[in-house]
């Protein structure tokens, strides 16, 4: 029952997208064809086991609703009266017997219980709505992770290809007698560091795999390369754009819900002032003569105390609770809006910064300096600088590009977008 709603729900949570990966080809083999974010989206909505576990609250509650509906049932009564006395009275033969149905007369309570089944079942369908939100939402940061990791493993495939260039000319330099054979020693040294590096971001990238797939329920990730481009960084929106979209907020959409929860609630322990009536019809055999006649009696609870008094002072004081709690939740989702505004903020400015003014720059420098050290003019620590820098700001440029979309996504879930809020 969870999969048509699911796909319902599938525009929206694709707004959540972070379309994101590596700029280079990476060089760990992954079988299987390459996946797409909407594909990951698309299976985690389908195939989570949280998700499926969920389906079984929708059970519970179709069964508490069918409960509430049913009306009591009629009860079959045999009154035998002056029978085995003494006298005249000995025995049964001149008993009188009376076999009479009963029924309860609910005046309304049925009614108000399947109404509070009901607000019952839309708070579930509120608390799915915002579950399925809060799923796609952490399919999209396990995505955003691959990506990042597979972006992160290029750049330790380039340090090594950088290493590995470094040992080549400090032979050069050595067999030209322009330095002592320790430099190569040491560029030896650094290339191991490289691929061990290298080797632990392949570590690093099986398990962000590993835990996307486990979003859908696969043990073993079957899908190739993620796709996407980490580097192309989200859209910054206004804050008061945002901010105007937050009461679309599933959270904050769950306490309508709970507040129709809590009103039927408030009506159904009002229900209880009225106690239920009880309606007997039946007949009665005389045991002189034979005779037969009609019985009918109405039984009429009287409410001398009320005994409800309690379970509406409850039902009213959790009713005004939501209130409260909504205008705590809103202020609470509002400021973490314009935290996660500020850091995508942030994170746009050093994404950009990186890419336009360090990272050319940093290649520029390198060019050079490997020029110059080929020549003699600068010495292994120079080279070994440059490369350092540049691989540090590359990596900064991904990490900065990573925590946008992990913020963008964040803003995402929180203003609830809906399909007509997309943008090319």
């Amino acid at each position: 029952m969870l999969l048509p709603f699911a796909r319902r729900l599938l525009p929206c949570v694709l707004l959540l997208s972070v379309s994101v990966p590596s700029r280079a080809e990476s060089e760990v083999p992954h079988s299987g064809l390459p996946i797409r974010f909407e594909e990951a989206v698309g299976l985690t909505l389908e195939k989570n086991p949280d998700l499926a576990a969920f389906g079984y609250q929708f059970r519970a509650q179709d069964g508490r609703t069918l409960q509430a509906g049913l009306a009591p049932n009629p009860n079959l009564n045999l009154t035998i009266e002056d029978a085995l006395g003494t006298g005249s009275r000995k025995g049964f033969k001149v008993a009188e017997q009376t076999l009479s149905l009963s029924q309860v007369l609910e005046r309304g309570a049925r009614e108000r219980r399947v109404a509070a089944a009901h607000a019952g079942r839309e708070l579930l369908d509120a608390e799915l709505l915002e579950k399925l939100v809060d799923t796609a939402a952490e399919a999209a940061r396990r995505y955003g992770h691959v990506l990042s990791d597979q972006a992160q493993l290029d750049v330790t495939h380039e340090a090594s290809e950088l290493a590995r260039s470094t040992v080549e000319a400090a032979r050069k330099r050595v067999k030209a007698g322009a330095v002592p054979s320790a430099e190569v020693a040491r560029a030896q040294a650094a290339l191991a560091r490289a691929d061990l590096e290298h080797e632990h971001a392949e570590h690093e990238l099986l398990t962000s795999r590993r835990q996307l797939a486990a979003l859908w329920g696969d043990r073993e990730p079957a899908f190739g390369k993620a796709a996407g481009d980490l580097l192309a960084l989200p859209r910054l929106e206004a804050f008061d754009a945002l901010s105007a979209r937050l009461q679309a907020n599933p959270g904050l959409l769950k306490f309508v819900a709970e507040q129709r929860l809590r009103d039927a609630e408030i009506r159904l322990a009002e229900q209880a002032r009225k106690p239920a009536w009880q309606i007997t019809a039946g007949v009665r055999r005389f045991g002189e003569g034979n005779d037969v006649a009609g019985v009918l009696a109405l039984q009429i609870p009287l409410a001398f105390r009320d005994r409800g008094q309690g379970a509406i002072a409850e039902a009213r004081a959790l009713s005004e609770q939501v209130s409260v709690k909504r205008t705590a939740a809103e202020i609470s989702r509002l400021t973490q809006l314009f935290e996660w505004f500020q850091e995508l903020k942030h994170a746009h400015t050093a994404a950009n910064t990186l890419a336009t003014d360090v990272v050319p720059r940093m290649e520029e420098a390198l060019k050079q300096t490997e020029y110059a050290y080929a020549r003699g003019r600068y010495g292994y620590q120079e080279l070994i600088a440059a490369q350092k820098e540049l691989l540090d700001a590359r990596r900064a440029r991904i990490q900065a590009a990573a925590d946008a979309w992990q913020f963008a996504t964040e803003i995402d879930r929180l203003t609830g977008v809906l399909p007509a809020d997309v943008k090319p």
